[in-house]
């Protein structure tokens, strides 16, 4: 088979954050977890929006929530994400940070009042623009002294592969050999390194100083053209056509370098670094009703067909030998594409909201997200899609999805908090590494707002713990912890007419 699929024996390499028998099982589920993103006024009440509309991101939630506005929008919503892990790996605290501007939300609404017809509808309105689904940029490094390496792995592979360098895998072995990492014994018949032979020769007594950086970016953008209605004050309706633009990029980087208890003959470091770009569009429809059976209470339920995506990955590997001469060797993959199918879950949204006169709004949402149902394809029809296929209906779970937020308002003066709570997608089975991965999500935010005019701010905060595996997954020393917290500062503009 084509070189193109060498990817997919990255479990040898596994760099994701999540366990997985595959990187592409991790990235399933990390393309089809929302967050939700979008204006300061939707980000400071959590995300609760199902069953109050009249914001341009509730549309992402319930799209008749479209219907509720009155009048005509134009919204904008710039802001900034700072990221901030602390990394726990060999009795070993690393701290990383990093910064990222971005653009939340920008969205127009044309609302066409129908008062004066002969019908019962109130408005017909129109909706076009997108809001951040997901946010990608993060920074991780976490490093200790380990009495194993990854060399390990390599030397394993290779002599379990051919006594032939130009026969391993141009992805991985091969670049080790080609940057004199990794040497080849004529008479032996057999691969090894310096680094191998030292852990096999005083197993007890051996270390090595092992740093791992992982840099990810870019987002999850939904541009959607939707359609809202309010039938005599009483019922919402709305759909929503979603145009999902992907852009993920990631960089790793193993090093590993000598200590000074343990010197290593000839090899005083090596650098293995992964490079990955993923780039595609994916395609989903919304409906939901918003219904007030009282004034001051709405109901709201929506359903989000499966997001599906077009997906178009390029990647490549190096490796980098650092030695006692003081020379290095450097060796790079050749430039790899591989294109694949990923469909999302469906998700259920069921919603209550409060209307208490004109001095505040509350709402609480419950979201169902089985992410077992995601399923991936290439035009191979591949044994290791089909494997990957399998791990994800054994993986992963349904979840569980809950958000409320309220709004207080004094004059012109809005008072906004929320919060978000998810449940591990994770299933209870046996070699599960993140059975406890939950998220949780706290926010809040002020607003000003005139008869045609308005800004918001919010704030939010979501965190999470997980493990990380730094190469093999059969080395248990190889694990790190890593407690995460993605901070938003989101302003927005928007002006009535």
């Amino acid at each position: 088979m084509k070189k193109i699929l060498a990817i997919f024996i990255m479990v040898l390499i596994v760099k994701s954050a999540l366990y997985s028998q595959s990187i592409y099982v991790d990235n399933a589920l990390k393309f089809s977890s929302y967050d939700y993103g979008g204006t300061a006024r939707f980000v400071g009440m959590g995300g609760a929006f199902g069953a109050l509309g009249g914001d341009f991101s509730s549309i992402a939630i319930n799209p008749a929530g479209l219907g509720v506005y009155r009048s005509s929008e134009l919204v904008f919503s710039p802001g900034i994400s700072y990221n901030s892990n602390s990394s726990s790996y060999i009795n070993n605290t690393s701290d990383e940070n990093g910064y990222a501007m971005n653009a939340y939300n920008l969205g127009f609404v044309v609302s066409n009042d129908l008062e004066n017809s002969d019908t019962r509808w109130v408005n017909f309105n129109f909706g076009v623009g997108f809001n951040r689904m997901i946010d990608f940029n993060n920074d991780i490094q976490f490093q200790g002294i380990n009495n194993n390496s990854l060399m390990k792995v390599f030397v394993n592979e290779a002599n379990a592969t051919s006594t032939n360098p130009y026969d391993l895998d141009g992805m991985y072995e091969f670049i080790i050999w080609d940057s004199y990492i990794m040497d080849f014994d004529t008479i032996a018949n057999e691969f090894y390194s310096e680094i191998n032979d030292e852990v096999n020769a005083d197993p007890a007594n051996f270390e090595i100083n092992q740093r791992k950086i992982i840099q990810t970016e870019g987002a999850v953008n939904e541009f959607s053209f939707s359609f809202g209605g309010n039938y005599a004050h009483k019922l919402y309706i709305g759909a929503s056509i979603g145009i999902t633009r992907l852009r993920y990029s990631e960089y790793s980087s193993h090093y590993e370098y000598e200590t000074t208890n343990l010197q290593i003959p000839y090899i005083k470091a090596f650098d293995f670094k992964e490079y990955s770009q993923i780039k595609g569009t994916g395609f989903t429809f919304k409906v939901g009703a918003i219904y007030k059976p009282i004034d001051f209470i709405r109901l709201g339920l929506s359903l989000h067909l499966p997001t599906f995506y077009d997906l178009d990955q390029e990647f490549y590997n190096s490796a980098t030998g650092y030695f006692d001469i003081g020379s290095s060797e450097f060796s790079e993959s050749p430039i790899q594409n591989y294109k694949y199918l990923l469909s999302t879950p469906l998700r259920a949204i069921g919603s209550v909201g409060f209307q208490i006169g004109k001095i505040g709004l509350i709402d609480v949402d419950y979201e169902y997200v089985d992410y077992s149902n995601m399923s991936m394809e290439d035009e191979f029809n591949s044994q290791e899609v089909i494997n990957d296929n399998s791990d994800i209906s054994r993986v992963f779970q349904e979840t569980h999805n809950i958000r409320a937020g309220l709004e207080l308002r004094t004059g012109s003066l809005y008072y906004r908090v929320g919060g978000r709570y998810s449940t591990s997608p994770y299933a209870d089975i046996t070699d599960a590494l993140n059975l406890d991965y939950e998220k949780i999500t706290l926010a809040g935010g002020l607003g000003y707002r005139e008869k045609n005019f308005f800004v918001d701010f919010a704030f939010s905060q979501t965190s999470y713990n997980y493990k990380m595996i730094a190469y093999d997954y059969e080395f248990n020393d190889a694990i790190a912890s890593i407690d995460s917290k993605l901070n938003n500062f989101i302003l927005t503009f928007g002006i009535k007419f």
